[in-house]
């Protein structure tokens, strides 16, 4: 699956002189994370992201001081894997996508989940019997109604995993605990995993794959989420999905998967 497949395109850019309050305001109009900076001439010079100026109290001062202009380039040619490797090593959450020395995208960590999930579905709908604890795991966290949520706990059985799914929110010294306390609860009572050392270490550690995906897109925020677990031949899947915020930003939907072996 290469990049140009999962990209968003036509990015939000902003200029280098413009002031934070524009910045602000494009980031809440657009619900994204991040903007492509330019100069005069439209050239790309960096990136701002919502995590550099949320302790700034002057709106009015300019975003130039806090681009960052050591920019992590990507091409449209590239593989998602190789993408996911550079956002994982340089703990970002996106970057932007050139195209023969053009800016044509942007590619997020939520972007790369969301082509794995229609890469899934289009699987499935080739071959019917294909579905993976990590893309079952996705599907059951992304539901919103009771009544999805059980078609889905039936499907999974159907293939011969095990599943469960809980919900839960914290302040964001609290969510790392609430996320694994309320997975390993939900994991027992359907019997998805012994109530055992070795099996709730399991859950812990594909939740922390998973908390840390999400801490690295909206760093110190805590939220709301819906969690889900899936265990398939010798280990299991987690799937968070919901919104980070606190009492000035109300984020975009967030989705990560963490896996462990039992």
């Amino acid at each position: 699956m290469k990049v140009k497949n999962v990209m968003t395109r036509n990015p939000i850019t902003i200029e280098e002189d413009a002031t934070l309050l524009e910045a602000e305001r494009l980031l809440s109009i657009n619900k994204i994370g991040r903007l492509i900076v330019v100069d005069a001439e439209e050239n790309v010079v960096g990136i701002i992201t919502d995590g550099d100026f949320m302790e700034k109290k002057d709106l009015s001062a300019s975003i130039s001081s806090l681009v960052s202009r050591d920019l992590i380039k990507v091409n449209a040619s590239d593989s998602v894997k190789k993408v996911a490797q550079v956002i994982s090593e340089h703990q970002i959450g996106g970057v932007p996508v050139f195209d023969n020395g053009e800016l044509v995208g942007v590619i997020t960590a939520e972007d790369i989940v969301e082509g794995y999930v229609r890469q899934d579905k289009d699987d499935i709908e080739i071959h019917k019997d294909v579905v993976t604890p990590e893309s079952a795991a996705i599907y059951l966290a992304m539901t919103r109604s009771r009544e999805y949520e059980e078609y889905w706990l039936e499907k999974i059985r159907g293939y011969g995993y095990k599943g469960a799914i809980t919900q839960t929110g914290a302040s964001a010294e609290k969510l790392p605990i609430k996320l694994r306390e309320s997975t390993t609860v939900a994991a027992i009572a359907r019997d998805v995993i012994e109530e055992n050392p070795r099996e709730k270490m399991a859950i812990s550690n594909a939740v922390k794959d998973a908390y840390s995906q999400l801490s690295l897109i909206n760093p110190g925020l805590g939220g709301g989420f819906k969690i889900s677990v899936v265990r398939g031949e010798g280990y299991v899947c987690v799937a968070i999905f919901g919104r980070f915020g606190h009492a000035l930003v109300d984020g975009t939907e967030q989705l990560t998967i963490g896996t462990s072996v039992i």
